[in-house]
């Protein structure tokens, strides 16, 4: 009697559809080539905006391209929570990767200059 029910209703079991949902792909080199495409369009936005307030004397823009990169550096590390939440640990593994890669890079840059 309760089969027949859960047919005339349309119930089905939890125990068939918790095997059905599949895993999102995990494509790493077109997700990190996406986010290495990002951070050079706002290296490269930086450096104009740094180049416009070194020639002008406007700390202004100074702290806009500041502001630009930490922007970058927070949308990755919220990223790389939310993608280990979701149980995609590659993706979340290679924006650990560029993270530290932009932070060696960046680290580089201003012992150049000091």
């Amino acid at each position: 009697m309760n089969e027949e029910l859960n047919e005339l209703f349309d119930i089905k079991s939890d125990k068939n559809e918790n095997n059905n949902i599949s895993k999102p792909k995990q494509n790493v080199l077109v997700h990190s080539i996406v986010r290495i495409v990002i951070l050079v369009v706002t290296t490269v936005a930086t450096c104009g905006i740094l180049l416009v307030a070194a020639l002008d004397g406007q700390i202004g823009l100074a702290i806009l391209a500041v502001v630009i990169i930490l922007a970058w550096f927070g949308a990755m590390i919220f990223e790389t929570v939310k993608l280990n939440r979701k149980k995609c640990r590659e993706l979340a593994n290679s924006n650990i990767i560029l993270i530290v890669i932009a932070i060696l890079i960046i680290l580089g840059i201003t012992a150049e200059i000091v």
